[in-house]
């Protein structure tokens, strides 16, 4: 793999000693003043190490959040004067380092030596992802909604247990990092969660999961949200790419649920995901932000992965489904039924309704859902690699 050496400055002339760094490094950037023209080249590229400047005219770390994210092949390194260097915040957003500026030579050939290295490790890491999908690993599905209240969650549990019903072993993971609410939807309190397995397994190797999951009675495992909204800064996509990973490997099916709005973390998850349940209303607030939600799919080449999932769907005077599924530019994939009574009472006794009302109405409609959704992923029943016993005596 040939990698490319690419720069994003307002003036070239600000960084010679950068370029001569580089340079005695044995590689040559190509710097750009042109934002689009940079990235046009780095669309081509097979893998790259980016410089970016800091500038007046934009924030070098956002911009950095959102090429780590479009660009997983690309390690980026950020060129910030020394007293507005932010070393923590370059890393949360995607930087593999931070030069302060003016620059040291020797400081710029070693982040240049970690950002190639960094850069092969995440190519070997993308086809290590593509093989273990050629290996039948389980599948993902994303669940997210653009809004508080339009009934995410708990068309991700009772989703989790229509499958888990239907013999697939099923895993949930609650990406709702600071508000997550699985764990109470289904009656349990975690003394466990994401967060204490980065804080206690994620150095080791093995970094074993099936301690900090909830092994709950419908056959489903649960890794819950944070116990505090604090602690979700502490989960960054990495992580989230390597929980996912480890649970493709153990799980036939596993759901993501994610908070109303879009972060790195949940992106992550859409992104390893094979389909993506967008949850909207019969509401034109909700609809509009749907909308919305798709356009930033699409640009993020994920618009084919979306169904449209119409939850609480009831008759609206003055509204079609022909008229939802114009405003959205999609069809509507499935219909959940409006049926608050038994939805209410099926949460606040952390009962999954596909369980205390399996012959409503609701429950009827999650459980076509999962077959459809099943028939649709191809879905079969993994050989365990692990005995019942060991599965028991872990819990």
């Amino acid at each position: 793999m040939t990698l490319r050496w690419m720069g994003f400055v307002e003036n070239v002339g600000s960084v010679t000693t950068v370029h001569s760094a580089v340079s005695r490094a044995g590689h040559s950037v190509q710097w750009f003043t042109e934002l689009n023209d940079m990235l046009k080249e780095l669309s081509s590229a097979q893998g790259a190490v980016v410089f970016l400047k800091t500038s007046l005219a934009y924030d070098v770390y956002e911009l950095c959040r959102e090429m780590s994210l479009t660009y997983p092949y690309v390690a980026i390194i950020l060129l910030v004067p020394a007293e507005e260097l932010d070393l923590k915040k370059a890393m949360h957003t995607g930087a593999v380092d931070a030069i302060a500026l003016p620059p040291q030579e020797q400081e710029v050939i070693q982040a240049v030596r970690e950002a190639e290295n960094s850069v092969r490790l995440k190519m070997a890491r993308i086809l290590t992802n593509t093989s273990r999908v050629q290996k039948e690993d389980g599948r993902v599905l994303t669940v997210c909604g653009t809004k508080g209240g339009v009934g995410k969650t708990t068309i991700t549990v009772n989703l989790a247990v229509a499958f888990s019903k239907s013999n697939l072993k099923v895993a949930v993971l609650d990406l709702d990092l600071q508000f997550g609410d699985v764990a109470i939807l289904f009656d349990s309190q975690p003394k466990r969660t994401i967060y204490e397995w980065i804080k206690e397994e994620y150095e080791y190797s093995r970094r074993n999961l099936d301690r900090y999951m909830i092994h709950h009675s419908s056959g489903v495992d649960i890794l819950p949200a944070p116990l505090r909204p604090e602690f979700a800064d502490v989960v960054t996509g990495e992580h989230v790419r390597i929980v996912i990973a480890k649970l493709r490997r153990e799980y036939d099916l596993v759901l993501v649920d994610t908070p109303p709005f879009l972060v790195e973390t949940g992106l992550v998850a859409l992104d390893n995901s094979a389909d993506i349940l967008l949850i909207t209303s019969v509401d034109l607030p909700t609809l509009k932000n749907s909308k919305l939600c798709i356009e930033t799919l699409e640009a993020l080449g994920m618009k084919d992965k979306i169904k449209v999932v119409l939850n609480r769907d009831t008759k609206v005077e003055g509204i079609t489904q022909e008229m939802i599924e114009n405003v959205l530019g999609m069809p509507i994939y499935s219909r959940i039924p409006s049926e608050g009574k038994v939805v209410v009472a099926s949460v606040n006794k952390g009962i999954p309704f596909v369980l205390s009302h399996s012959r409503s109405a609701v429950a009827k409609s999650v459980f076509s859902f999962a077959a459809k959704l099943r028939a649709n992923q191809g879905l079969v029943k993994k050989t365990s690699q692990k005995s019942m016993l060991s599965r028991v005596f872990s819990r």
